[in-house]
């Protein structure tokens, strides 16, 4: 049997290509790394190497060893990595969404409905969330359209749209509506933890200064003192802003207007059947 340490040998010599670069990464040394390499021949009854004076190389044995190496260590890792997912999904439920009104509002219901199990939540981004579902690191996501795929159901929930806060004395105050590009190039306060909106946000105004901030409670203070513009959507920030003087204006690009759709895997909807009776959730709209 071929231990894994010798297998993540193998891969460091394959990798660094000397003896001494691979003993460097390994912290180990080079007599030693030597001698897991010969053992290394004699589990296999072969030689993987080319011994010169001074230099060593794989040959076409080791360079197919090493290659076998790389995917046992790669199965290994996956192998651990699915496991721990499977144990925590029996303990957590983890909601995974592409922007904060899901976390503000969805979280909160799954913690009423499953108080004997930790609930977690995060914002990512689309493709991680989708390989989060598919690898059971989330029970939940949300995204901005349905998924068509064997083994998923997506439920609609909720619109979402998104608007600028700016102060009346503001020139852009008199608008009924704007598109995002007509504020190219203006600074503007934004919070970091807004998932989707600022990859819309950067690509429809590419020249804007963005003055990022990492605490909403800091954001609220600088909207307050500021005469910059600033972003809130009908579900978050709207009433906050009018309630502080603060002039809201619709903003007019459709990828403005969202709607979300929680999204899970089929085998999951015994466990979800609290979550999805409480979450104001509609007909599946991918049937």
């Amino acid at each position: 049997m071929i231990e894994i340490y010798l297998l993540e040998q193998l891969k460091a010599f394959h990798d660094c290509g000397t003896l001494s670069a691979a003993s460097e990464q390994l912290h180990l040394s080079q007599p030693a790394l030597s001698r897991s390499m010969k053992k290394m021949e004699e589990i296999l009854g072969v030689t993987l190497f080319e011994r010169q004076k001074n230099k060593i190389a794989l040959n076409e044995n080791g360079m197919m060893a090493a290659g076998y190496a790389a995917k046992i260590l790669e199965q290994e890792k996956d192998m651990i990595e699915r496991i721990r997912a499977f144990d925590r999904s029996r303990h957590t439920i983890t909601l995974g969404a592409c922007a904060p009104l899901p976390v503000y509002q969805l979280a909160p219901v799954l913690s009423q409905n499953y108080s004997d199990m930790t609930v977690a939540s995060e914002i990512k981004k689309e493709d991680l969330l989708l390989r989060g579902l598919q690898e059971d690191t989330y029970q939940v996501i949300v995204l901005t359209h349905p998924v068509k795929s064997a083994g998923v159901e997506s439920l609609r929930w909720k619109d979402e749209h998104l608007f600028i806060t700016i102060p009346p004395a503001h020139p852009l105050a008199s608008r009924s509506g704007i598109h995002l590009h007509e504020l190219n190039g203006q600074a503007m306060l934004i919070y970091s933890q807004v998932g989707f909106w600022f990859d819309l946000c950067k690509e429809k105004m590419p020249d804007t200064h963005f003055l990022v901030q990492n605490e909403m409670d800091a954001l609220g203070e600088l909207v307050m003192a500021s005469a910059l513009p600033a972003f809130a959507t009908d579900q978050v920030g709207y009433s906050d802003q009018r309630s502080r003087n603060r002039v809201t204006i619709p903003v007019l690009d459709a990828e403005a207007n969202v709607t979300y759709y929680c999204i899970f895997k089929k085998k999951s909807r015994k466990l979800l059947e609290p979550f999805l009776n409480h979450a104001d959730l509609h007909e599946d709209e991918t049937r």
